[in-house]
């Protein structure tokens, strides 16, 4: 049985992967604003959470479902970057940190293109407020010591734009 940490993980991707691991027999525990085994609110509980675990997927994120007014954009630019502010800043103090940290990001940090693809390693990088939360996102990440001290290159980043299901929102 593997410990797996899904910070965000009461939105539709999150408890997609929470009854999945679950059924698989994995111990898995939730980080979130609300209904969530801890809180982000509590840091000493999610330390707890991310010592031995095996995985991190870092999913949290105001939904950007939503009109791009001030009061949203700060939201969902905060909502991601304290988050994942606070998982580096615990990782980097933990004995023993997760094995591997998937972070969340988003494939709107590239231009919108009709040429050709954009990929990891030749994709354009695009502009608007979309690129700067997934590229300020993707820099805290890389730009965590933690993450160069004690993962190399394991820190991969999920890069999608919608995400739908039968059960979607």
């Amino acid at each position: 049985m593997n410990k797996i940490v899904i910070a965000g993980g009461t939105g539709f991707v999150g408890q997609y992967l929470f009854q999945k691991f679950r059924a698989l027999g994995h111990q898995v525990i939730i980080i979130g604003r609300q209904q969530a085994d801890v809180l982000w609110s509590d840091r000493r509980g999610i330390a707890e959470a991310l010592e031995n675990a095996d995985l991190l997927i870092n999913l949290a994120g105001k939904s950007v479902n939503w009109r791009y007014n001030e009061k949203n954009k700060a939201e969902i630019f905060s909502s991601r970057t304290a988050t994942t502010k606070i998982l580096g800043e615990l990782i980097s103090a933990a004995n023993n940190p997760p094995k591997l940290w998937l972070n969340s990001s988003t494939a709107t940090i590239y231009r919108h293109a009709e040429d050709r693809p954009m990929t990891e390693s030749s994709g354009d990088i695009g502009t608007g407020f979309s690129v700067d939360v997934a590229t300020l996102w993707e820099k805290m990440v890389a730009g965590n010591r933690c993450c160069f001290n004690r993962y190399g290159d394991r820190t991969p980043f999920e890069k999608s734009l919608g995400i739908a299901g039968k059960a979607g929102k």
